[in-house]
């Protein structure tokens, strides 16, 4: 009897401890906002500058130049001319804008939660994530109700209002009850809570 109880079934076995790491990885890999809106202006820009030049390119070979650019004054432009050295400036700054929008992850309208299986990712809108922490302070004791939620990439803070002449600890219960409502749901990345409140008369 003894080994029979020992034995687990599959579904029951712990997964591997870098299971959970894979998991949160893969989920904030997958609600990582991918700029599409910058993307697209990027791109029609650089797809209206190229068919620009290169129309300028075929109608100069073909001794009609098009003359959408007016490059005649840069003809006798030194390479170390100031005006060169801002324009290779201005660019090299676009291009540096849009290399750092590229990598760095932009402001996701989803939070990736916490899993333990890489293969399904779950996440709630900002909206949602906003709505349990102000319900979860407003069914701390004292509390009318909550007037702010502002969610940070590490840290979230909330406004409550409060009839009580003296709150007293009231913002204590506040940050438990948030906290453990986070701790249900743990978001990604984890965030410390902060509690202000706000003394309103009925």
């Amino acid at each position: 009897m003894t080994a029979q109880a020992d034995q687990r079934p599959a579904t029951m076995r712990r997964a591997p401890v870098d299971e959970p790491r894979k998991a949160d990885r893969a989920a904030k890999h997958a609600f990582r906002s991918r700029r599409v809106r910058p993307a697209m202006i990027v791109a029609l820009l650089l797809t209206a500058a190229g068919t620009l030049t290169a129309l300028e390119v075929i109608s100069a070979l073909l001794d009609r130049p098009a003359g959408v650019f007016p490059y005649d004054w840069a003809k006798d432009v030194a390479w170390n001319d100031p005006i060169a050295l801002a324009i290779f400036g201005a660019l090299t700054l676009v291009g540096l804008l849009c290399l750092l929008a590229a990598l760095l992850p932009g402001k996701s309208r989803i939070v990736p939660l916490h899993g333990r299986d890489p293969s399904l990712m779950m996440g709630v809108s900002r909206r949602g994530l906003k709505g349990a922490v102000a319900a979860a302070a407003e069914d701390a004791p004292g509390v009318s109700r909550a007037r702010r939620v502002r969610l940070r990439r590490r840290r979230v803070k909330v406004v409550a209002e409060t009839p009580v002449h003296a709150p007293g600890d009231l913002d204590k219960g506040v940050e438990e009850a948030v906290r453990a409502r986070l701790d249900s749901l743990e978001p990604l990345p984890a965030r410390s809570v902060s509690v202000k409140m706000k003394r309103r008369d009925r």
